[in-house]
């Protein structure tokens, strides 16, 4: 069974309430560039190992499409919010991005002789 929630004390409310009103929220070219080049994405998103395991599921983190409840720092939410977009991206021409399937990005950069693969393999 899951615990629910609690409930932020009233002090840290307020605070997240200040940041809100004094952050520019209401900008939201950071999504939009975050969303540039999206070629495809998986629906559903799990992942799954040789013997059926769910191996990541970036799916779990569908709750930050909502608002940042009291209890986290919005800009904390909104960050995470962005990190979570996953997909095929292009760059730019030839060069390409797969998100959000690990802590780090994998790129791939077509070449004249081939592709070049950069993974940092967290």
């Amino acid at each position: 069974m899951t615990p629910s929630p609690k409930s932020a004390q009233p002090f840290i409310a307020q605070q997240q309430a200040e940041l809100r009103d004094r952050l520019p929220f209401a900008d939201s070219q950071d999504f939009e560039d975050a969303a540039r080049g999206l070629i495809a994405g998986r629906v559903p998103n799990a992942v799954h190992g040789d013997s059926g395991q769910v191996v990541w599921d970036n799916d779990t983190y569908a709750f930050l499409d909502g608002d940042a409840p009291d209890t986290v720092n919005p800009s904390l939410w909104r960050q995470s919010r962005l990190v979570a977009r996953q997909g095929l991206f292009q760059v730019t021409e030839g060069i390409y991005q797969v998100r959000g399937f690990d802590l780090s990005n994998i790129t791939f950069v077509e070449g004249t002789a081939g592709v070049i693969v950069i993974d940092p393999l967290s």
